[in-house]
């Protein structure tokens, strides 16, 4: 097969946070990446949510320049603010490690020298 196969469609709509099973929306981002809002409407929140005509959840920020909600928008907030399990804690990276487990590069071969 001379291309790669597509990768999936972000998760869209109504669902479940993964780690703490509560109900979020998945919303699609400006830069197209799935973002996880909390179900319920909050004021103080700072996402605003709408569908699309083909059904999408679409999610955008407010900015200076966009302030408030616009049209069928809905305000609500980021459920990665409120979600009740921390994220899993960050193994060691090899600048974390000691320097004589750091692998710094590969001996090179005769042939490559």
């Amino acid at each position: 097969m001379p291309y790669p196969p597509p990768r999936p469609p972000a998760p869209n709509g109504p669902g479940l946070c993964p780690t703490c099973f509560a109900e979020v929306i998945w919303c699609v981002t400006v830069n197209q990446r799935a973002q996880m809002i909390n179900a319920t409407p909050d004021a103080k929140g700072n996402c605003c949510v709408r569908r699309d005509h083909t059904g999408r959840y679409l999610v955008r920020q407010l900015t200076r320049e966009r302030p408030t909600t616009e049209g069928a928008e809905a305000l609500h907030m980021p459920h990665a603010a409120t979600c009740t399990v921390p994220p899993p804690r960050r193994t060691a990276t090899p600048n974390r490690m000691s320097a004589a487990r750091v692998r710094q590069g590969v001996r090179p071969v005769r042939w490559q020298r």
